[in-house]
């Protein structure tokens, strides 16, 4: 992966802004580029922000490893996430969409990430988390339990990360106040999350694994603000 230029619609270069995975605008053609990702659990969330309903598309790129193309449909209710490690490996997102009106919102969050300072996450005490926010706490419970409450009018997206890994990473991606209620013991959830609600709140109970729990509201809206609150069960 070149580290300064991918080649866009249209044929033409993209320009590149080193990044550190804050909540950023991409218009097309433009790339954000991370020099280094932790080894461990990143969230990559993006949402299509344009005011018309062409579709957006970008392409993540890391390290020597093959592409990956995601379609953000327009006016979404939802951002796109994706879960991965990408091993201390570089990052970046570029918008490839074929219209040149069709915004792009990105953001990497993750412990390590640069963009992010966690606030502490006490055991058993609430913590308001803005867009983009995040916490990290730990707790020699082996069994921890975590509360999501949407704490604004419009659903908020919270990224979790802590306990064993499965497949190189431990994170869980639930939506509060969504449309609709999928996941464990309802229908399947959208790609990349693990569960949404109608409801408000949302408890997700794990093993701790001794290892410090990440939170972090993943939402663009200003108004999809949360409160976290982690418990040693």
């Amino acid at each position: 992966m070149s580290d300064s230029t991918i080649t866009g619609t249209r044929n033409q270069a993209a320009s590149a802004t080193t990044w550190n995975g804050a909540a950023t605008t991409l218009q097309v053609n433009q790339q954000v580029f991370l020099p280094q990702t932790p080894d461990g659990t990143v969230f990559v969330a993006a949402l299509n922000a344009a005011a018309n309903p062409s579709q957006a598309e970008i392409v993540l790129t890391s390290g020597g490893g093959a592409p990956t193309m995601a379609g953000l449909p327009a006016f979404a209710a939802l951002p796109w996430v994706e879960t991965a490690n990408f091993h201390r490996n570089n990052l970046s997102i570029t918008n490839i969409s074929a219209v040149a009106t069709t915004p792009v919102l990105v953001e990497a969050v993750g412990p390590g990430i640069p963009g992010v300072t966690p606030v502490a996450l006490p055991d058993g005490t609430p913590v308001a988390l803005g867009p983009g926010q995040g916490a990290q706490g730990a707790t020699s419970s082996p069994t921890l339990q975590l509360l999501v409450q949407a704490t604004g009018p419009t659903t908020a997206v919270v990224g979790v990360i802590g306990g064993p890994s499965a497949g190189g990473t431990n994170g869980k991606v639930i939506a509060v106040s969504a449309t609709a209620n999928t996941g464990p013991g309802g229908p399947p959830p959208p790609s990349g999350y693990y569960a949404t609600t109608t409801a408000n709140e949302y408890s997700l109970t794990f093993s701790g694994d001794g290892q410090p729990v990440f939170v972090a509201n993943l939402s663009f809206s200003a108004t999809s603000t949360a409160t976290v609150t982690l418990r040693a069960i």
